[in-house]
């Protein structure tokens, strides 16, 4: 028998013995100044270590445990656990310790689940994230850990059971197939306010079982679902206020509706004909169709929209567009991309501060009447800007697509730049730098000149065959000029200009200044 007499070898075997046993109750309370040399990272409170630690991944939280005796389960106790096998991993491994490495994360998530039940079950959790690369075996034990979150309370939950390593491949599959069934205990949690699911398939969740009354923020991608199902979540959640669905398979009419729903992203969802949008205090709506789809949506309900994004809405038509414009008098940001129906598009919108017209194939004239317009982009083919009124400190950027050059083109070109020369800065993006070279023999049939231009950047994709020829063109159609700006191949050239002060902004020819303030290659 061993006896211990000295106080030094009472303090170390109490050490020791402490050390394996579990956490003292109530929830490894430190003590405060009972010891000499306590570091400061031990004298912080049970909440504040409780926020640290729920702020890293879980691979992260777990080291927490070597900082001392009394950090040794607080990782267990947090409120929010955050598992991605890509951040458990580190770094790309190879083939042959890939499978090893996904069962040691297997290990340590049941581990975490365990210690968590065993020393702390009756603490809730308020966040559960796992994000894994699913294979068959693994089913029973995500089912374990979404049910021991459910059994939690969690407010936020996020499921990724990914597929392939790159989410969009699964874009290109047909028939879309999804190997994980997410338990449909999921959909009557009433605690769950945040609903985050990735590569799962909802197809046997029952419509009459759906019951989320606290659910705020739904967001799906690349799940399997029917109309039945979402028409079962929107009804049974009243405080949903933000949805969004990307690569979602198995909807056809698509409804989306609710009183306090703020915003709403449809994404690439197939195989849909019809899409309604009948929440009247939506402000954000963000809409993206397949390619070669005849998508039909409907946004007559909305009242309050501040920013609408349409993609590929084949059926918006000029009718419906100057519509959705006057029904939404707070609307301040718009962008209209691949909208094939808009031919002669009239937008009369008084916030709207920002406007992106993107090849827009069949669009041959815009009328623009928005006084706080200060951010206006297009691009595609020359088109015909009936009147532009926007805000004195308006930049705007032109894409043009290349075309035949002609007489026609010219008279486009400076009809278009004539509605922009207003612009407080104004950036011409073309293919070639004849584009904007207008030859001499026609500059007379264009006259009046520009004068109110004061700022221009041009952008040359394929490169500058004669700058002095291209900076003549330029000038000959703003000759007020102050800085002009030319980019081509990785070089940017400044031309600055000193006016003669005459009063009507014209250049002085013989007594003009140019000079080549900077010329520097951009390393890519």
């Amino acid at each position: 028998m061993i006896y211990i007499s000295s106080p030094a070898m009472e303090k170390y075997s109490q050490f020791v013995v402490n050390a394996y046993s579990p956490p003292p109750r109530p929830l490894l309370e430190a003590k405060r100044g009972a010891e000499d040399g306590e570091d400061r990272l031990s004298a912080l409170p049970d909440s504040l270590c409780h926020q640290i630690v729920s702020l890293l991944p879980a691979t992260e939280a777990r080291r927490t445990a070597f900082l001392s005796r009394r950090w040794r389960y607080i990782w267990c106790a947090c409120h929010s656990f955050d598992f991605d096998e890509r951040e458990f991993h580190g770094r790309p491994l190879p083939l042959l310790h890939r499978y090893r490495s996904r069962l040691n994360f297997i290990r340590f998530v049941d581990g975490a689940v365990e210690h968590r039940r065993r020393f702390f079950d009756d603490l809730t959790v308020d966040r559960f994230r796992v994000s894994i690369r699913f294979f068959e075996e693994l089913a029973p034990h995500l089912d374990q850990w979404i049910a021991f979150a459910l059994e939690k309370s969690v407010k936020e939950l996020s499921v990724t059971a990914e597929m392939k390593d790159l989410i969009a491949i699964a874009e290109f599959l047909q028939p879309f197939r999804v190997p994980y069934e997410l338990p449909t205990a999921v959909f009557s949690a009433r605690s769950i306010q945040t609903l985050d699911l990735v590569f799962c398939d909802l197809r046997r969740v029952s419509a009459a079982s759906i019951s989320l009354p606290l659910l705020k923020n739904l967001e799906m991608v690349n799940v399997h679902l029917s109309d039945s199902i979402l028409e079962g979540i929107l009804s049974t959640s009243p405080l949903l206020e933000k949805i969004s669905l990307s690569l979602v398979c198995g909807l056809k009419n698509l409804r989306i509706s609710g009183e306090n729903l703020k915003m709403a992203v449809v994404l690439k969802c197939s195989p849909l004909s019809n899409v309604t949008i009948a929440a009247p205090n939506l402000e954000s709506l963000l809409f993206r169709g397949k390619r070669h789809s005849l998508d039909k949506i409907d946004v007559s309900s909305c009242r309050n929209l501040r920013f609408l994004w349409l993609q590929r809405a084949t059926s918006l038509t000029d009718d419906g567009l100057e519509k959705i414009v006057r029904q939404n008098p707070k609307l301040e940001v718009m962008i209209l991309s691949h909208c094939s129906g808009l031919k002669d598009a009239f937008i009369n919108s008084p916030k709207l501060w920002m406007l992106v017209l993107f090849k827009c194939k069949h669009l041959n004239s815009v009328k623009i009447l928005a006084p706080s317009l200060t951010a206006l982009e297009y691009s595609g083919h020359m088109v015909s800007f009936g009147a532009v009124e926007a805000s004195p400190k308006l930049d705007a950027v032109v894409h043009m697509d290349p075309g035949e050059i002609s007489s026609r083109w010219y008279g486009k070109l400076r009809e278009m730049c004539g509605k922009l020369e207003g612009c407080r800065k104004l950036w011409i993006k073309c293919e070639h730098n004849i584009d904007l070279i207008i030859p001499h023999d026609m500059r007379k049939r264009l006259q009046p000149q520009l004068h109110g231009l004061r700022e221009l950047k041009v952008h040359v994709r394929s490169g500058i065959l004669n700058l002095a020829v291209l900076e003549d063109g330029i000038r000959w159609i703003f000759p007020g000029l102050r800085n002009l700006y030319v980019e081509s191949d990785g070089f940017t050239h400044h031309f600055c200009y000193n006016h003669n002060g005459n009063g009507n902004g014209d250049v002085d020819v013989g007594r003009r200044r140019k000079f080549l303030i900077n010329q520097t290659h951009h390393n890519t």
